[in-house]
């Protein structure tokens, strides 16, 4: 297994947020990196938090310059409200995108909306995973709103953030739907669930290979959830797939969409084409 995927978190924000709910709370790339190094993590899939700043995220993985020692790769964030742009950064930035990241809750839209659709066609195209918000305002972030495009697009990967939801009884239903539905292209994100027993009967349900560890961090600290998987008595197969061996999967990893820490063409192009400063 690659470094990087020895301990992979699949879900960090990076940036200030906007919602009141979490009072301004902010981050940048270097002191999230230093909390992730400090929890044993050797990589991570990073992404801007709901300012949706995706261009000021690339510049800075791309000014790390392997300063990090963590290998990072990006999620660009999706804005139904304003697609031109998310598209424009989309085609002008491909190489150095490796996942796309819904917030349906945020959008106050459901990813069912047709204005999702285009992102999840190039998705489809691109070959990217794509990372879903579910729980919060249920009438839009709904699990089932997920599984539905899960069936509507079988071959991309979709990872539910919160495992469906950060309940037991919405991990529940969404682990059984997926395993009635045979939705093979359906996955969990492990944020926020911290009863070991809610992910245990997750995995009885569908196997250790359909969920995918991540923090949530800037908001939640990693080790809360390492401590999760590491109290689940897996065996070290099992472990390693849920800790990184899925996500070196979903996001190619193996097929050359490598870390972007380090990634000067990446900077001359978001520079050129968007005018950084």
């Amino acid at each position: 297994m690659p470094e990087a995927f020895k301990l992979f978190d699949a879900h960090v924000h990076v940036g200030r947020w906007k919602t009141p709910d979490f009072a301004g709370h902010q981050s940048d790339l270097a002191s999230v990196c230093g909390v992730l190094a400090s929890c044993g993590i050797t990589g991570a899939l990073v992404m801007p938090t709901d300012d949706g700043n995706n261009v000021g995220l690339a510049r800075a993985i791309a000014d790390s310059g392997g300063k990090s020692r963590l290998k990072l790769m990006m999620a660009a964030w999706v804005d139904p409200h304003d697609p031109d742009a998310t598209m424009e950064f989309l085609e002008g930035h491909y190489p150095m995108v490796s996942a796309l990241k819904l917030h349906p809750s945020f959008a106050r839209l459901p990813i069912t909306d047709q204005a999702f659709r285009p992102f999840f066609e190039f998705a489809a195209q691109s070959g990217l995973p794509i990372v879903t918000h579910c729980g919060r305002w249920r009438e839009v972030a709904g699990w089932e709103r997920a599984l539905e495009m899960a069936e509507s697009f079988p071959d991309v990967p979709i990872v539910l953030s919160h495992m469906g939801g950060d309940s037991p009884t919405l991990v529940a239903g969404t682990s059984n739907a997926i395993k009635e539905r045979k939705l093979n292209n359906a996955y969990l994100g492990t944020e926020s669930i911290r009863e070991p027993w809610v992910v245990g009967r997750a995995i009885d349900t569908l196997g250790a290979d359909r969920l995918i560890f991540g923090s949530d961090h800037n908001l939640n600290h990693p080790n809360s959830f390492i401590a999760v998987i590491n109290a689940l008595g897996l065996s070290n197969e099992e472990k390693a797939q849920i800790l990184g061996k899925n996500a070196q999967r979903l996001l190619r990893y193996d097929e050359g969409r490598r870390d972007h820490s380090n990634d000067n063409a990446a900077i001359s192009a978001i520079s050129n084409k968007l005018g950084a400063e």
